[in-house]
């Protein structure tokens, strides 16, 4: 694992539409104006938490403390969404006030607000499946070559193979949290102040959650915060694996070629606002900033504008997509099973979409 990130090649000549500028052109003003509403939902979550710990306390019982784990565990999750939202300055400007709410939204997965601005809201989302620039892009050719890891992985059978990648969705997000630590703790442009924010930052929730939990029993730490982050780990990285792993990488900023919208499927299309409709991945990378309540909007005027460009399909399709093809770039649109030598197509250079 390198050290630093390497800095941005320089973007080619654009050769796609100005997505953002036609769809501001066609949009109401209000879709991009500032929205403070989404703040409420950190009031159910709270509450959803607390009094799941409380029974987990006060009335303990193994009949339905998992279910009460999986309660808490999407909750966690939500959060994550609420305060990854929050992060990028769409409703909160006041960047301390910004930091500290995101940082309560965050305190489950211990990503500290200093850590993802730097990650996500820069390195992610300024250089969105560029090789080798993209902190979150999936494993190339020359990886492969280089971790034996990863070549044990794909001498499995792609049953056994696919079994535990999929299982690693319960703790994949606190393991890329922990290398971007790693990274960014090492690089030469972290200062003195910047890697001690960023370890304040990953050892404060740590230490509130594991406190909090074992002073109220060791029944409470287990289902009322291990097991539950494992769920929020897999409701997460369920979302963030259908957000570019189908998608090619890239030479150029874009965002339609780059990201993919999940939607839910028939019946669970309300959770849609609970995770902060974090499936419209294209709308978001288009308007980081703007309020996710617009951004299924946002998604319908792209598709009417640029239905050739624009890339969609229910989580449900996407994950199975996932399921059957390899997770190893051989080039920039083709994804290879090296041990096989079985190739798939990405999102837009061949990939059907159902």
């Amino acid at each position: 694992m390198a050290a630093t990130l390497p800095a941005p090649p320089q973007v080619p000549e654009r050769n796609f539409p100005d997505y953002r500028r036609e769809l501001r052109k066609a949009l109401p003003k209000e879709v991009f104006e500032p929205d403070l509403r989404s703040l409420w939902w950190f009031a159910p979550h709270a509450l959803i938490i607390s009094a799941s710990l409380y029974i987990l306390t006060a009335h303990f019982h193994y009949g339905y403390a998992w279910l009460l784990s999986l309660v808490i565990g999407h909750s966690f999750g939500c959060l994550g969404f609420l305060a990854h939202d929050i992060c990028h300055g769409g409703s909160v400007k006041n960047r301390p006030l910004r930091h500290l709410l995101a940082g309560i939204g965050f305190s489950a997965f211990w990503i500290g607000p200093y850590l993802w601005s730097r990650w996500h809201n820069s390195d992610h989302h300024n250089n969105t499946q560029i090789e080798g620039i993209d902190p979150d892009h999936l494993f190339t050719i020359e990886d492969y070559k280089h971790n034996p890891v990863l070549r044990g992985l794909y001498r499995l059978s792609p049953l056994a193979r696919n079994l535990i990648i999929f299982s690693s969705f319960s703790y994949r997000m606190s393991q890329q949290t922990i290398r971007m630590v790693i990274v960014y703790l090492r690089s030469p442009k972290s200062t003195a102040r910047d890697k001690a924010v960023i370890l304040f930052q990953l050892i404060a929730p740590a230490a509130f959650w594991i406190g909090l939990t074992l002073t109220l029993g060791s029944q409470v730490f287990w289902w009322g915060y291990f097991f539950p982050l494992l769920v929020a780990n897999a409701v997460a990285i369920s979302y963030i694996a259908t957000n570019h792993f189908l998608n090619p990488l890239a030479d150029e900023r874009d965002v339609l070629a780059t990201s993919l919208s999940v939607t839910l499927p028939r019946g669970w299309k309300w959770l849609d606002p609970w995770h902060q409709f974090f499936g419209a991945h294209v709308a978001h990378h288009l308007f980081p900033g703007m309020s996710p309540r617009h951004a299924r909007q946002v998604e319908q005027k792209a598709e009417e504008l640029w239905p050739d460009r624009y890339h969609s399909m229910t989580i449900t399709m996407a994950l199975k997509k996932l399921w059957q093809t390899p997770w190893i770039y051989e080039d920039h649109t083709t994804l290879l099973d090296p041990v096989r030598d079985e190739r798939h197509k990405t999102l837009g250079h061949g990939m059907p979409k159902d």
